[in-house]
């Protein structure tokens, strides 16, 4: 049966299913009889086919004697074995669109700080539609509110609204500084269903070493207040070296206080100094034995892992473990758009400077810009345009040649090997 389905689409390349939670897949189209035959049944038979099991791992479907494999192995191979310059999909599955640049903490590794304290004034709310409108239209299956802090936009609740409405998944990211129980009930009834608060540690110093002073009680608060309401309450965790590890003993924390996902994000320079920021990016090393922990730990929360640390995860994954997760690094232009709060289009949140923009949502055609903007095309082909040692990896498939966020800003070029990394053609050196 499907489980909490919001949308199902057929387009020309395959069948597109969205549930609530935001998952995400894409089914060919040759399968669809298959699927309409299974997804009509409450319990799975033993010849079903594995796709269906996939779509059950990661709860597009439930059936009553099937339990879900822990691990979610679901991913598109489509990305993996992207040779080209050309997009998976004819537009962003998932976008970011920040809807203010106004902030009410001064996190020091904020990776947007830069561009929106550029950004005088945020748009009319029509002009925040007219972009969802535009994703919508390419098919877009989730968008996430950002800012600046989106909770600060006194539309916030509109705009939510909004999207429900469009059948189109909507997470909204917050630091949770000031967050009211009014607020969290009108989120509720809009439609809101999953949100992202930032938190760093367990313990109250360490969390706000880089961030606002006086912040951790009132994320802790604000959380336990959307739990209240039954929201999906997942954790952005920005790692460094002051934070790494702690993680074991915080995902416990987490766990502890009813949090449903941890979402690891290793530090981009954001608003850091360059000194500062290559001693607080995390040690490659002492990284990958981390995040070797957190993929073989047992337990309830759900834990995803972003794209510039599948480089570490090289490092400490079997041939087999890693042909079976089929993790593939970043996915750039093929899956994502960041929208700055003036409508500025950039690749990804990690790529927020003026050199890789990619145009305006307000002014521009965004499906012609999705398909022949340069720096979109050079993203997907980076195994074309990359340099040094990451050209003659055997893991450049696999990891897509790490974060160009990270690498840009440890060698000022856009399309550098990525410094942090310790793989030099497939293996690791100390």
């Amino acid at each position: 049966m499907y489980q909490e389905l919001r949308n199902i689409e057929k387009r020309e390349d395959g069948i597109y299913l969205l549930n609530k939670l935001g998952h995400v897949a894409m089914i060919p189209l040759e399968l669809e009889s298959q699927l309409q035959q299974y997804a009509s049944l409450e319990e799975l038979p033993t010849e079903a086919p594995d796709f269906i099991r996939e779509l059950a791992d990661i709860g597009l479907l439930k059936y009553h004697n099937y339990i879900p494999n822990e691990e979610k192995l679901y991913f598109d191979d489509r990305i993996l074995n992207s040779q080209d310059d050309k997009p998976v999909y004819r537009g962003p599955i998932i976008a970011h669109l920040a809807i203010t640049h106004a902030c009410n903490m001064n996190c020091q590794y904020c990776s947007v700080k830069n561009v929106h304290r550029q950004i005088k004034n945020g748009l009319p709310t029509e002009d925040y539609k007219k972009m969802i409108d535009k994703l919508v239209e390419m098919g877009t299956f989730q968008i996430g509110l950002t800012g600046g802090e989106p909770t600060t936009r006194p539309d916030l609740v509109e705009l939510v609204r909004y999207i429900a409405g469009k059948k189109v998944a909507c997470n909204l990211t917050t630091n949770g500084y000031q967050v009211s129980e009014k607020l969290v009930q009108e989120l509720k009834e809009a439609g809101l269903t999953q949100v992202q608060i930032s938190l760093d540690s367990y313990r109250k110093e360490v969390h706000e070493k880089y961030r606002t002073k006086g912040s951790f009680d009132k994320v802790i608060q604000t959380a336990k207040l959307f739990k209240k309401y039954g929201f999906i309450v997942g954790v952005d965790t920005v790692v460094t070296n002051n934070n790494m590890d702690d993680l074991a003993e915080f995902m416990n924390f987490l766990e502890d206080n009813n949090f449903d996902g941890l979402t690891i994000i290793k530090l981009k320079q954001g608003y850091f100094d360059l000194p500062t920021f290559q001693e607080q990016v995390p040690e490659y090393h002492r990284y990958a034995k981390v995040i070797d922990e957190i993929c073989r730990r047992k337990g309830k929360l759900e834990v995803t892992i972003d794209c510039s640390s599948v480089s570490n995860l090289c490092k400490t994954l079997t041939k087999e473990e890693q042909n079976r997760i089929h993790s593939a690094g970043c996915p750039t232009g093929h899956t994502l758009i960041s929208i700055a709060p003036n409508g500025d289009i950039y690749p990804c949140a990690a790529l927020t400077n003026e050199k890789y923009k990619i145009g305006n949502m307000l002014t521009d055609d965004l499906a012609k810009l999705w398909q022949e903007n340069e720096t979109l095309q050079k993203l997907r082909g980076i195994k074309q345009h990359i340099t040094g040692k990451c050209q003659n990896c055997a893991k450049l498939d696999v990891c897509r040649g790490g974060c160009r966020g990270i690498a840009d800003s440890l060698s000022g070029k856009q399309y550098a090997s990525d410094q942090n990394c310790k793989i030099e053609g497939g293996e690791v050196h100390g």
